[in-house]
This record gives C-alpha cells, sequence and structure tokens, in this order.
C-alpha cells in the first residue's frame, strides 16, 4: 500500500497502533470493563491494536490479492473426490491470530470481544470478521442451549490450533425465502438415536467452516428447527452434503460464500424443534452485534486514513487540514463516528445486563451504524481525491465494498427497523429506555412511538425506519 510515486515518502496509517490512535474507541470501550479488570484489558488491547496495524493488516492485504483468493477445489473425503473450499495460508494465520486473543488466556468479556472486533475490522471485514461473528453465536446458542455432547465442542470453537479448531457458520438462506426463514423448505427427518437427516439447498452460507448451525422443517410439515451439522462425519468422511458453487460476492471476499445442498447430511437438533426460529433470533442477534462492530471498525479506519492523509497532503501550499472545509468535513466525521460508539456500546451495555432495551438497541445499532459507516468511508474517499480510489494506495476501496455488503447482512434495514420499532412498542422495553434518556427525550421518545403506532396500520417500513433513525439520534444526542 501507498507506493504510488506522486506522494513519495507518505506512509499513511502503516504500522500504527490502532488502539492508541483511536481516543474515542478508548473512551467508549473502557468504562463498560470492570475497573478492577480494566488496566489488564487496556494492556490487551494495546497490543492486539499493534498487531491490527502491523502484522494482521499485512496478512489480510496478502490474502486479498486476486491470487490469494478463496476458491474451490478438488478435495479427497473417505477415497472421494468432492468440492472444498481452499484458503491461503495468510488467511488462516489471520484468523488464528483473532481467535487467540479472543479465546487465548479464557474468553474475554463482551465489551473487549466487541472492542476486538472493532479494532480487527479496521482491516475491512479481511475473510475474518465473519467467521469470529458466526462462531460467537454459535458459543452462545450452546453454552445456552446445547447438550453435553454439543457444549463439549465450545474449546475447539475457541481454539486457534488450524488442525484441531472448529469455525462455526449459519446456514440458514434459502432462494424462495430470502430474509423469511418460515418459508424455509429444506427438510430433517427424524432417524434413530436422536439424529436428524437433512435434505434441501440452501443458497447464501458464508464462511463454509466445520461447524454449522442450519435450518431445516423437522418432518416435511413441522416447524422450522434449528441444527447442528457437522462439516465431517466421526469417521473423516464428508456428511452428506455438496458445494453447489461459490458466490461472487461484490465485497468481503477473503472468506468464502458458498451455495450447499444437503443430501441427507447427519444432524442433531438444538432445543425443541418448535422453539427453532426463537432460538435463531437469539444467534443472529449476536451477529447483528458483531455487524455493528464491523461497521465502526471500517468508519474507523476511514476517519484515521482522512486524517493522516489531510496533515500531510499539501495543496495549493497549504496542507489539507488546515483548510477551513476539510477540517470542518473530518469535524463531522469524527462527531457521527463518536455518536456510533455511543449508540454500540449503549446497546453492548443492555446485553450484558439482560435489559430489555436490548431487545429494540441491537437491531437499531445494525440498521444505523452500518449505514452510517458506509457514508463515512466514502466521505473519506471524496476528502482524499483521487488516492482514495486507488486500491494500491489505502484500503478504502476495499473498505467501502465490505461497507455496503455489511449493511446487507443478518436482515436489510426495513426488516431490521421493523424489529426495532416492534419492540420499541412493548411497555417494558419502552419504559426501561426513557428511563435512560431523561425526562424530555423520554417523553419525545414514548411520543414517537404512539405515532409509529398509528401509523404501522397503514404503511409500516417507512414508519419503522423514521421511529428506529429517531430513537438511534436520541440516544447519541443524550
Amino acid at each position: 500500500m501507498n507506493i504510488d510515486p506522486v506522494l513519495p515518502g507518505y506512509s499513511g496509517t502503516k504500522g500504527l497502533n490502532f488502539w492508541e490512535a483511536d481516543g474515542d474507541l478508548r473512551e467508549a470501550a473502557l468504562p463498560l470493563i470492570p475497573e478492577g479488570e480494566r488496566e489488564a484489558a487496556a494492556k490487551r488491547l494495546s497490543e492486539f491494536g499493534a498487531l491490527a496495524g502491523g502484522r494482521l493488516g499485512e496478512l489480510i492485504e496478502k490474502a486479498h490479492l486476486e491470487e490469494n483468493l478463496p476458491r474451490l477445489a478438488e478435495s479427497e473425503f473417505g477415497g472421494e473426490k468432492v468440492k472444498a473450499v481452499a484458503y491461503c495460508p495468510e488467511q488462516i494465520e489471520a484468523r488464528r491470530m483473532l481467535a487467540r486473543a479472543a479465546y487465548g488466556d479464557g474468553p474475554l468479556g463482551l465489551p473487549e470481544r466487541m472492542t476486538l472486533a472493532i479494532l480487527a475490522n479496521m482491516n475491512g471485514e479481511g475473510g475474518i470478521g465473519c467467521p469470529f461473528a458466526m462462531t460467537e453465536g454459535l458459543i452462545g446458542l450452546l453454552e445456552k442451549r446445547g447438550l453435553p455432547g454439543q457444549k463439549a465442542l465450545i474449546e475447539r470453537l475457541r481454539s486457534d490450533d488450524p488442525e484441531w479448531a472448529l469455525t462455526g457458520a449459519q446456514f440458514i438462506t434459502e432462494r424462495q425465502g430470502g430474509s423469511n426463514v418460515a418459508a424455509n423448505e429444506a427438510v430433517a427427518e427424524s432417524r434413530p438415536g436422536g439424529k436428524w437427516s437433512l435434505t434441501g439447498e440452501k443458497w447464501f452460507c458464508s464462511n463454509p467452516g466445520e461447524l454449522w448451525v442450519t435450518t431445516a422443517r423437522a418432518g416435511a410439515a413441522g416447524p422450522v428447527g434449528l441444527f447442528l451439522v457437522r462439516r465431517r462425519l466421526a469417521d473423516g468422511r464428508l456428511n452428506g452434503h455438496r458445494i453447489l458453487r461459490k458466490k461472487a460476492i461484490a465485497g468481503t471476499k477473503g472468506k468464502a460464500t458458498v451455495e450447499v445442498e444437503y443430501t441427507g447430511a447427519e444432524a442433531e437438533l438444538i432445543g425443541k424443534a418448535r422453539e427453532g426460529l426463537v432460538l435463531l433470533v437469539e444467534v443472529l442477534s449476536v451477529s447483528r452485534e458483531h455487524v455493528a462492530a464491523a461497521a465502526l471498525g471500517f468508519a474507523g479506519r476511514a476517519l484515521l486514513e482522512a486524517e493522516t492523509f489531510a496533515a500531510w497532503r499539501v495543496v495549493y501550499g497549504k496542507r489539507v487540514a488546515d483548510m477551513s472545509s476539510a477540517r470542518g468535513r473530518l469535524e463531522r466525521m469524527r462527531e457521527e463516528r463518536k455518536g456510533m460508539l455511543k449508540a454500540f456500546f449503549l446497546a453492548v451495555k443492555a446485553v450484558c445486563e439482560d435489559a430489555p432495551e436490548a431487545e429494540a438497541l441491537v437491531p437499531m445499532a445494525k440498521v444505523e451504524i452500518s449505514r452510517r459507516a458506509s457514508a463515512l468511508v466514502l466521505e473519506a474517499q471524496l476528502l482524499i481525491g483521487g488516492h482514495g480510489i486507488l486500491e494500491d494506495f489505502s484500503p478504502l476501496p476495499r473498505l467501502l465494498a465490505d461497507a455496503v455488503v455489511n449493511e446487507i447482512w443478518e436482515g436489510t434495514h426495513p426488516i431490521l427497523a421493523g424489529h426495532a420499532a416492534k419492540a420499541l412498542r412493548r411497555p417494558r422495553v419502552l419504559a426501561s429506555l426513557q428511563a435512560g434518556l431523561g425526562r424530555e427525550k423520554g417523553l419525545e421518545l414514548g411520543t414517537l412511538v404512539e405515532m409509529n403506532r398509528k401509523a404501522t396500520e397503514e404503511d409500516r417500513g417507512p414508519a419503522d425506519e423514521g421511529l428506529c433513525a429517531a430513537a438511534y439520534e436520541a440516544l447519541v444526542s443524550i
């Protein structure tokens, strides 16, 4: 990166410690970590911040060269040649690095893990953000609802050993239903010994690792249940599935997204079949937190790139940072991201405390933070100018592509805004949130919720998105 001969000597943000360079992140994250653990956590985060700006960033850059992107290759399982995803060594090492930071000395608390996710995503999704998010969701599900044998897998999900570790994935979407999981057509048939057999296609399967959470109907006319599928059986043979093709996704290219057909895959039910959609929401809530964290990483790197370039670049005999228009733009970008950080860590705090408002804050954060992150990355490119769109000058072009994909992941804006609005219309959620807003803003939010309640009778979508945005603005302004 930064090899353009027009700007000799400019090194950009390469080699910076992202934690130490991001005072707004430190100010937002550290108060959520218990005081007695704060010093040790800050040390760990500083060490990872140095990796993120150094070795990890280098690995991700190399893994995103065209010749190093994941590909489908023939692999042998039980004497049979099948299609499997192959990753370059740099991608594998980058994943190990994040897993080691999050779980190496025992699992860290949620605020610190989310902060690690933000720092890692300052290099873009990188092929590591999505696997980390889905593995986190699977760990949480197994901790709460897993059977003893399923819980035994958690240690491997937290491992950084490429020969032993398992990576989680979510095979949920089907082409005929999209976000409407209730329209799933894949079927699970009960088998002796408590096992199930899955048949049917899954359309978006990101990061097809070793251990998958998947949805399927428990019997042809049964409810949509949630199942655990291992890629390989105990004897090492491939478990009843085949990869149909690799998707040509516009961003997040460091990890593969494929289409998979189940052909009698052995599966285990998680919880009860009728609880499938409820349990799925819990898993997706974790992923939605990670989508917001990723967006904060993209936005943070964009701001850092823009500020660094503006402080160095001289135009018409004047540094860009000293020009009033550029200075004003940078100040607005910084204030926007500070608001995003505030909203995000309010959501994280609510999740940690199992507070009612988490039901509204998590989908709200996913919608509003991911939307604003794409705009901030684009703003940074516009401020930098022609160099902002050069792929060999900075990671901003890749970050923008990742940011757009990130907005779509785990539910589009109208769907997630609807989830947030529905939660806000629940009296216990609204009351809990109002209590933290103060009297004037709390009353204002209550009025907006009542207006939304009436508006949804006629035109739900726009009304829900308006309420989601208004509630976000109320939160970040307190």
